[in-house]
């Protein structure tokens, strides 16, 4: 497995930015989960470990509709404020674009998003603080649009909707 950098140029909250995002890369697929929690991913079977990803070209597309929003924001209170409104273009686009957002679209969405947060210079810790926190508050705004990624049940009440509630409850 090698290494790859990606480029994404924008007006960040006022600056013209390069974020290098830097992630795994195998076989044309991008391993996108360095922040995920892995309960997230396995619902919480501490046996197994699970990585998420999506194609090169997808990633690179995600990662830019992030961008795209986060220019259109202009300038916000906070950096973070603009990457929010980075990953909220993305996912309403998506929602816009299907009607629903399925689980596991939501995790790429989120990985791609603190990826970016870390090229522009926030820590692991601080990461991995916002991570579970931000994929609530989404969850929490469109209940009815989420579902989870086996079945197409509805993921509000479902068993990763508990994992995760746990997770921004510790």
């Amino acid at each position: 497995m090698e290494t790859q950098n990606f480029n994404f140029v924008g007006n960040i909250n006022g600056h013209r930015k390069k974020l290098v995002v830097i992630t795994p890369v195998e076989n044309g697929g991008v391993y996108t989960n360095k922040y995920c929690p892995q309960e997230l991913l396995t619902g919480g079977l501490g046996f197994v470990v699970a990585v998420n990803g999506e194609n090169l070209d997808e990633f690179v597309k995600d990662c830019q509709k992030q961008m795209i929003a986060m220019e259109a924001a202009g300038v916000q209170k906070t950096l973070l404020d603009v990457h929010i409104a980075g990953l909220m273009g993305a996912v309403m686009d998506h929602l816009t674009r299907c009607g629903r957002l399925i689980f596991g679209d939501l995790l790429i969405y989120m990985d791609c998003f603190c990826l970016l947060l870390e090229a522009d210079g926030f820590s692991e810790d601080e990461i991995g603080d916002i991570y579970p926190r931000v994929t609530r508050t989404i969850v929490e705004l469109y209940p009815d649009y989420i579902f989870n990624t086996a079945d197409l049940s509805p993921f509000k009440g479902s068993h990763f909707d508990f994992v995760l509630y746990n997770l921004t409850h510790k």
